[in-house]
């Protein structure tokens, strides 16, 4: 989150148009993605050993050739604009005013183990705003894999469809989920709990209607770029808790964009207040 004051103002022409730059872009990753499944993956670790423990920061190649189909289409469509990827995070330095945080893979152990649970985040800033948004997921409320998609202004999108995100029809039902990382935050007793693996694609089926909220305590830039879109979209919340307390999600300080890391939560707005703790 920003400190600064100012109104926030976005070109909402340009996010439509950037809205389905993105979504072509996180179907076409979804695809190169299901294309892997089946063949033999070479994988890293970004962190090394500690005692007894084993790394826990995988890489695949796929995380690296998607990557770097996605900034290439990037860079030839829109060659003024700015790339922030997971894997080349090293890289990047701009100044640009509109910036594409992307994480090819997001949820790449349940990915590399074969846990159908990861997803392909696209999201677009401009000058720290998240304007525009995508992500596909393996997983998704249809049982089929899909992309969720959105402009700032706009609404929530499945496949290029509206999105009915009242989520599925119940009756009787008393508990719903709330994806959290393993250990983190304290559990309160009306809630069924899971950590599931990929921050973006948790967000995603928050605004979706299926999941009652998403927490995680501190996520990457490119893992929340996309959902800082669609949840308000669906007419869901998102929220960071950095040094001034609890704000909205609505823009990404600049001078620390690659490094940004910060908790975040996203809820219905009923179950917001109850979830800040």
């Amino acid at each position: 989150m920003s400190d600064s004051t100012e109104p926030i103002t976005f070109d909402a022409a340009a996010a439509a148009e950037l809205e389905q730059a993105a979504y072509a872009m996180a179907a076409e990753a979804g695809a190169a993605i299901l294309d892997t499944l089946g063949q033999e993956i070479v994988v890293s670790y970004k962190d090394e050993a500690s005692g007894d423990r084993a790394p826990t920061n995988p890489v695949s190649d796929a995380d690296k050739a998607v990557e770097a189909m996605i900034e290439e289409r990037i860079r030839t469509l829109f060659p003024d604009h700015a790339f922030l990827g997971e894997e080349t995070v090293d890289s990047f330095d701009s100044v640009a005013e509109f910036t594409w945080a992307v994480d090819p893979i997001d949820g790449t152990q349940n990915f590399v183990n074969g846990i159908p649970f990861y997803s392909s985040s696209i999201g677009v800033l401009q000058n720290g705003v998240p304007i525009a948004g995508a992500v596909w997921g393996a997983s998704t409320h249809t049982l089929h894999p899909g992309v969720y998609h959105a402009h700032r202004g706009g609404s929530l999108r499945f496949d290029g469809e509206l999105l009915d995100t009242d989520g599925r029809a119940t009756d009787g039902r008393l508990r719903r989920i709330v994806a959290v990382p393993m250990g983190n935050h304290a559990r309160a007793a009306k809630w069924d709990y899971r950590s599931l693996g990929s921050t973006a694609l948790e967000g995603a089926l928050v605004a979706a209607g299926v999941l009652a909220a998403a927490r995680n305590p501190d996520p990457h830039v490119w893992d929340v770029a996309a959902t800082a879109v669609l949840v308000p979209a669906s007419g869901r919340e998102i929220w960071t808790r950095g040094k001034n307390g609890w704000e909205p999600l609505d823009r990404f300080d600049l001078d620390n964009l690659a490094k940004w890391r910060q908790l975040v939560l996203v809820a219905d707005p009923s179950t917001v207040e109850e979830l800040k703790r």
